[in-house]
């Protein structure tokens, strides 16, 4: 055919390509769309990650170091609170300290990490909270005298055990004797009954359970009272690791906060 005839040819050519319909706009447009949405690439998402990684690790002490100063803050003013109604309880009733927290409006309290508040009345030998003397293997719960949490037993006499109630009379007297019995000695029944094993105990040695210092002298002389912190335990003295994150009332009121620092 020669080049003549390819050139003749050619005139066709043009012809043969505008017979295929242009792509729409619209189809080009999403075409682009579709390319630019396609998702993150390994590095970008590497990228990412380490950032939030970076932020967490800032935040997230940050954070939890601010919520235990919260809870601490909080422990220790509920701690100054229920002191000063125990002083009044023993304001209005000759110097006598109350037997368990009941007797002053606080009983089964608990802290802000949903503990029960411990304490130990020495001259009485009874408290509330005190599980951790016997998880810590320093009380034997067979000893114990706990009420027997009978409602039906109005008068009180047959809530203790006699001896219990003659070292009551002895070291209360006999007018605050009468009155615990006819008022009050059948509400803190009630209430053992109703908070099982982190209710009231009575009969307790106060020897062998009063928190201690690092040194072994007593943190308190009329009566222990604390929390025992977020791990829950806690040891006779503060020596112990156990107790260095307890929030305690020491010296007799002249300090209230985190075992650790006193």
């Amino acid at each position: 055919m020669g080049w003549i005839g390819l050139v003749a040819n050619a005139r066709f050519l043009p012809k043969a390509v505008d017979q295929f319909p242009p792509i729409p706009t619209r189809m080009r447009a999403r075409s682009r769309n579709e390319h630019r949405q396609r998702g993150f690439t390994l590095l970008e998402l590497m990228i990412v990650t380490a950032i939030l990684s970076i932020v967490a690790s800032i935040g997230v002490p940050n954070y939890v170091a601010a919520l235990r100063t919260a809870r601490i803050g909080k422990t220790r003013h509920e701690l100054v609170t229920i002191s000063h109604a125990i002083d009044a309880y023993a304001g209005a009733n000759g110097g006598q300290l109350p037997l368990t927290l009941h007797q002053v409006g606080f009983g089964g309290k608990r802290d802000p990490w949903g503990l029960p508040y411990c304490y130990l009345n020495y001259a009485a030998g009874s408290g509330d909270g005190l599980d951790w003397a016997i998880a810590a293997g320093i009380v034997d719960p067979s000893a114990l005298q706990k009420p027997s949490g009978d409602p039906e037993k109005e008068s009180g006499r047959e809530i203790f055990s006699d001896a219990y109630l003659e070292k009551l009379k002895i070291h209360y007297g006999s007018e605050w004797y009468e009155k615990f019995l006819a008022t009050q000695a059948a509400e803190i029944t009630r209430a053992a009954s109703a908070e099982g094993s982190t209710g009231i105990f009575v009969g307790v040695d106060p020897e062998t359970t009063r928190r201690r210092d690092r040194y072994m002298f007593p943190l308190n002389t009329d009566y222990d009272l604390f929390s025992l912190g977020s791990d829950g335990r806690t040891a006779v003295s503060l020596g112990d690791t156990l107790g260095r994150d307890d929030v305690i009332r020491a010296n007799n009121g002249g300090f209230f906060g985190v075992a650790a620092e006193y």
